[in-house]
């Protein structure tokens, strides 16, 4: 095992039993930019990677009387990181960027034909209850996908080889498919067509 800084030590060992807020302000200032570069490379906007490390080390403050001051500091706070990134893309905020994108490929058309607004709420509940019970990293490059980053990119971003993001963005759209077609309120609707080409073209 590496050998841990002495500095890590003396900042955990006064946060941990004598609440000095100066050694975490030390802390804060050396890892945020590390932890910034590491969320950045995963989640597209600057403002929900900010949010996303606040959190963090608000939670780090809080639990600061059980912290290990011998533990190896850096990998921690990356693994707190990594669950905070796996939870903002579980939660409803990175799921309704999606519905929202969609949502406006096709208001314009349901504003023009009334009578298909619900068929368009019920494909939006659809959308949202296919996101939910998708694995992480298939929803993670739909998400990302949808945002019109290229495969390269999204590979980069997930750490994960080209080949598996296409693998999953291609199962992910033969999930929409399917459930669409299962569904006889929508299967036969313009909007259903519409997205099921939608959905064609983010498994290219």
């Amino acid at each position: 095992m590496d050998q841990i800084p002495i500095i890590y030590q003396h900042w955990l060992q006064a946060i941990k039993e004598r609440n000095d807020t100066n050694a975490f302000g030390e802390l804060y200032r050396y890892c945020w930019k590390d932890l910034y570069q590491h969320a950045a490379r995963r989640i597209l906007d600057a403002q929900d990677v900010e949010d996303i490390l606040q959190e963090l080390f608000v939670q780090f403050w809080e639990k600061r009387h059980t912290i290990d001051i011998q533990m190896n500091l850096p990998a921690y706070l990356k693994g707190m990181l990594k669950y905070k990134i796996i939870n903002f893309f579980n939660a409803n905020k990175a799921k309704n960027r999606l519905l929202d994108h969609w949502s406006n490929h096709i208001f314009d058309y349901v504003q023009q034909h009334p009578e298909e607004l619900e068929t368009y709420l019920a494909l939006e509940r659809l959308l949202e209850e296919e996101l939910e019970i998708m694995p992480h990293n298939m929803r993670q490059a739909l998400l990302l996908k949808w945002e019109h980053l290229p495969i390269r990119e999204i590979a980069l971003r997930m750490g994960l080889s080209e080949q598996t993001v296409k693998n999953n963005l291609t199962e992910a759209s033969k999930r929409m498919r399917k459930a669409i077609s299962a569904r006889q309120n929508v299967q036969n609707s313009t909007l259903s067509v519409f997205l099921v080409l939608v959905l064609e073209e983010l498994s290219k």
